[in-house]
């Protein structure tokens, strides 16, 4: 994963690298291919008063999807887990619903188990002309 870090107003620490670089793993798990990471922090300095607030905003690229998040904090670590926890959720919401959530997801029943199947589990499939002879034989 390639985490690129840009900034207006301020320095990066080595800190906030690493803090960036630790979380930087969980955004590869949701996608089937490698993904970059763009971190932009700006500081807006408002007033005296209200002090500077910093603003982190995330995109994620890989392949032709993009996913972004962003919030402000007082600091740089602050804002970016809030926008890290929403760029996650994000994501989450999104390969949910690449998922197929009916059909072949189920486990199978008995009808749907093959001979290699049945193999499997040490079971023998009962053949249909003998369950029938056998419903006959006891009057079913």
């Amino acid at each position: 994963m390639q985490i690129t870090i840009s900034t207006h107003n301020l320095a990066v620490s080595d800190r906030f690298r690493d803090y960036v670089a630790d979380r930087a793993p969980k955004v590869e798990s949701f996608f089937h291919q490698s993904a970059d990471l763009l971190v932009k922090i700006t500081r807006h300095d408002h007033s005296r008063s209200a002090g500077p607030e910093d603003e982190v905003e995330l995109v994620t690229h890989s392949g032709s999807e993009t996913v972004r998040a962003h919030a402000s904090a007082g600091d740089k670590f602050a804002a970016f887990d809030v926008a890290f926890d929403k760029l996650l959720e994000q994501l989450r919401r999104h390969s949910d619903k690449r998922k197929v959530h009916r059909g072949k997801h189920a486990v199978p029943g008995a009808s749907e188990l093959s001979a290699s199947d049945f193999a499997a589990l040490d079971i023998e499939p009962v053949d249909a002309e003998v369950l029938l002879r056998n419903q006959k034989l006891r009057g079913e």
